[in-house]
């Protein structure tokens, strides 16, 4: 893609990334991902706002040079220096020798560490602005979004946010790269898959950040991941706010692994049990489907039904593996059945208990245990525990 102009003065150079690749080396993106950038330009300084990953540095800087020499660049404004927005930064300041770098305290001490110190800095603090002639640029500091370095840059005089990864979504962008020319609808689903793997961690810290900018006459929403926001600029942002609120669904979601196929029999009981009585249930292999894709969906269910193999006399590691990444988003207590199948080895469902419990998540009782075949006992007991689980989300 080439420059786009996105209102008056101020144009996206950015770049799209389609490698088969994972983001942050965890995250499938089957649609790829848009690493956005901005240029500003005043009567009297010229800014650019984030830059893209290394690896695109040479389309990158072509884009730049369709508006702006880069020579005459006097500002890199940095509002999150993780290198997907900062990997260029080298490049860019060897064609723009004489701009500063401008970023966060913390940021500025992150690009050295990262890109040593052959520029310029600028540290600025909360409520700071840069006058660029026409363009007035104010800072407004965001921590946790989802670095503790991070920032937004807001310009009063267009009304135009640029808010680093806060409300960004996965999914590249083609020709068309506003949020009027395309169905906004088709990025919601990859929306809410970004919020769960990179940023629910720090939903408090989303819901401080709102609370920063819900005073502001935003007319462009510029993130620096997916489509521009101008003709709802809100959009994401009210979105965002829905998944950090702490509101579940009445939903339930079943997560399992299966080895050859007898937890997996219990598990579809299960799912065809809650379905019958019109229960809202989501099911997931985790052996075949990636934790970005069941994330999205754990964040707001009420409760879950997890079943495990035993492996080894142990949790199945795919089981285990899920669990760690709920430890580490942060995923709010929830109510959790659990079943497993044992030959040998029957501390399972103990071994289940503590690694749920030591996140935080509430056990409901009773527990199922079932050895080699799923028997007609076994189905009375699922039973009562479906019965259980319903009670936590009715």
């Amino acid at each position: 893609m080439v420059s786009v102009k996105v209102c008056e003065d101020i144009f996206w150079v950015g770049v799209n990334d389609r490698r088969d690749i994972l983001f942050e080396g965890l995250w499938p993106i089957p649609y790829g991902v848009s690493y956005n950038s901005y240029i500003v330009k005043g009567s009297e300084k010229i800014a650019l706002i984030d830059t893209v990953d290394e690896f695109y540095s040479k389309e990158f800087l072509s884009n730049i040079e369709e508006i702006v020499k880069c020579s005459e660049i006097d500002y890199i404004i940095l509002n999150h220096l993780e290198p997907d927005h900062s990997g260029a930064l080298n490049k860019v300041v060897e064609k723009a020798s004489r701009a500063k770098v401008v970023s966060s305290q913390m940021g500025i001490n992150f690009a050295k560490a990262y890109y040593g110190g052959g520029f310029e800095t600028l540290a600025v603090k909360d409520g700071d602005v840069i006058d660029l002639g026409g363009h007035t640029l104010k800072f407004i500091t965001a921590p946790w979004l989802h670095w503790p370095e991070t920032i937004f840059t807001y310009d009063i005089i267009s009304g135009t946010l640029f808010s680093g990864d806060a409300f960004g979504t996965f999914g590249a962008l083609d020709e068309k790269i506003f949020d009027d020319e395309i169905n906004i609808k088709d990025f919601e689903e990859e929306m809410k898959r970004y919020f769960a793997d990179i940023v629910s961690h720090y939903s408090q810290f989303v819901l401080k950040a709102a609370e920063k900018i819900k005073g502001l006459q935003i007319n462009f929403l510029c993130t620096t991941h997916g489509p521009i926001y101008r003709k709802d600029p809100n959009y994401p942002i009210k979105l965002y706010l829905e998944w950090s609120s702490g509101v579940d669904e009445n939903k339930v979601l079943i997560l399992y692994g299966s080895m050859y196929g007898h937890t997996a029999e219990v598990a579809k009981y299960f799912e065809t049990q809650l379905r019958r009585i019109d229960v809202n249930v989501k099911s997931f292999d985790l052996c075949r489907v990636h934790p970005s894709f069941i994330l999205p969906e754990l964040i707001d269910s009420k409760a879950v039904i997890l079943g495990s193999p035993t492996y080894e006399g142990a949790v199945y590691p795919p089981i285990t593996n899920f669990i760690e990444y709920a430890r580490i988003k942060n995923i709010r207590p929830k109510s959790f059945g659990i079943f497993a199948n044992y030959t040998w080895g029957s501390n399972i469902i103990e071994q289940l208990k503590s690694k749920l419990v030591e996140i935080g998540m509430k056990v409901v009782e009773p527990t199922l245990l079932v050895k080699g075949k799923f028997t007609e006992d076994d189905k009375k007991k699922a039973d009562l525990l479906i019965e259980n689980v319903i009670k936590t989300v009715s």
